[in-house]
């Protein structure tokens, strides 16, 4: 199981810790669909969405350099309506160490399909946690604060309140003074809006709690007591589905089981039948449209 647990994407384990900031993000722009000769603006703007996100301190407290939280934002732009407006989509990935192993668990793998903003090169990229921003900055403030949370819960349990805090007043203040697209509060369940109150809804605590139990319990254990650990993380696996009960179709379930789903599968590949069946029955439950997959978890 380790080895297959050890797969995880080129680009996030060629990313070095260089820094002694709190995020080690890659950035990477592909304008092919844009049908643009011009280069530059793209560099640019790798580099400075960059720095945005490492070169600032996120997290309250100091973090050794193994806890630096590392991810990857692939932005793909669509089209460039006049100069210095770009419609993109956006792809963002996080993961986290795992204890006594070089394995990486992903902690989010989410898709943001509707990410418009004004850019133009050497543009300062300041951000006021308390005042206005641009659509630019708020989104990746909104990101950074995400991110952060989750690594946080995955480390104590609701140990991300403050991070998820601050997103949801982000998503409020971009909301309330039309910044720009993919804020709405009502009527678009794939919103960051809609992610951070599905986060944030006391009905989901479970879920956060999952979180630890999932990572801390299990998968921190599972070098050295693997079936301890694989009984820890159906625990994890039973929160999340007692919650999809009583709130369906929520953003924060969804994105989850979607980011995990590979993980799951290639945890219970080995040990105790039992277990395995409850990872199953479980996973056929929570996240049905994966159900044939499942069937690996068996064999």
């Amino acid at each position: 199981m380790q080895k297959k647990l050890f797969l995880l994407s080129l680009l996030l384990l060629q990313i070095k810790v260089l820094s002694a900031q709190d995020l080690f993000f890659e950035v990477k722009v592909d304008a092919t669909a844009a049908n643009t000769s011009e280069t530059r603006v793209f560099t640019s703007m790798e580099n400075s969405f960059k720095q945005f996100m490492n070169d600032r301190n996120w997290v309250e407290q100091e973090l050794e350099p193994f806890e630096r939280i590392k991810g990857v934002m692939a932005i793909s732009i669509i089209s460039i309506p006049k100069t210095g407006q770009f419609e993109t989509k956006m792809q963002v990935q996080s993961v986290r160490p795992v204890y006594n192993s070089t394995y990486e668990s992903v902690m989010l793998n989410s898709a943001d399909l509707n990410f418009t903003f004004d850019y133009v090169e050497s543009q300062p990229m300041d951000y006021s946690p308390n005042g206005f921003n641009e659509q630019l900055v708020s989104v990746l403030a909104f990101y950074a604060n995400l991110i952060t949370g989750l690594d946080m819960d995955s480390y104590s349990e609701l140990g991300g309140q403050a991070y998820y805090d601050e997103a949801l007043d982000i998503a409020r203040s971009a909301n309330q003074q039309r910044i720009g697209s993919g804020w709405d509060q009502f009527g678009n369940i794939n919103s960051r809006f809609a992610l951070i109150q599905s986060i944030l809804n006391s009905q989901l605590e479970p879920v956060r709690q999952a979180l630890y139990l999932y990572h801390r319990e299990g998968l921190d254990l599972m070098h050295e007591k693997p079936e301890e650990a694989r009984a820890n993380i159906i625990k994890a696996l039973e929160n999340i589905q007692k919650a999809n009960k009583i709130n369906p179709n929520e953003p924060f379930v969804t994105i989850l089981m979607q980011t995990k789903v590979d993980e799951i599968i290639s945890i219970f590949k080995e040990g105790d039948i039992s277990l395995r069946r409850k990872a199953y029955n479980i996973m056929r439950d929570v996240a049905p449209a994966n159900s044939e997959r499942y069937e690996a978890m068996l064999n």
